[in-house]
């Protein structure tokens, strides 16, 4: 087996990531926030409910509190910033795979929330703790008329 194409597989990887724009762009929601600044990649995110929450989880390996921006926008949770470069310039490297630069991740939130969010970064690992909004729909009682 012969040495891997690194061109192609970048190739790949941008062509992956041009197709999940379009699906995005299709398929959610319409946003005022971009789904995508110009340059950079995306970290990996989890997201998760409960009864009262809403928890994302972004990998940052590296990144400092002072270097990440986190917005919320409606129903959108806007995560950029920048993961340092390390790289030593007088080193030949050999190998490097893991992202260094500028980050953007929008996440779609499946509901409101009610209060600023909670982050704290640990390990690595960015948590966005939001609480979600009350149920929009109330029930109202009617009152019968006296006659």
């Amino acid at each position: 087996m012969g040495d891997l194409d690194w061109r192609a597989v970048r190739q790949l990887m941008a062509l992956s990531e041009r197709l999940r724009e379009a699906t995005e762009q299709a398929l959610l929601p319409a946003s005022a926030a971009p789904l995508r600044q110009p340059a950079g990649f995306e970290p990996a995110v989890d997201v998760w409910e409960s009864d009262g929450e809403i928890i994302v989880e972004a990998e940052l390996p590296g990144v400092s509190e002072g270097d990440i921006d986190l917005r919320l926008d409606g129903d959108t949770l806007v995560l950029s910033g920048r993961l340092p470069e390390t790289h030593d310039s007088r080193a030949a490297h050999l190998r490097i795979e893991r992202p260094r630069g500028r980050f953007h991740r929008v996440v779609h939130l499946p509901g409101d929330v009610s209060r600023e969010p909670q982050a704290t970064l640990r390990g690595g690992v960015l948590e966005v703790r939001l609480t979600k909004a009350g149920p929009s729909c109330r029930r109202v009682a009617v009152a019968r008329e006296r006659s």
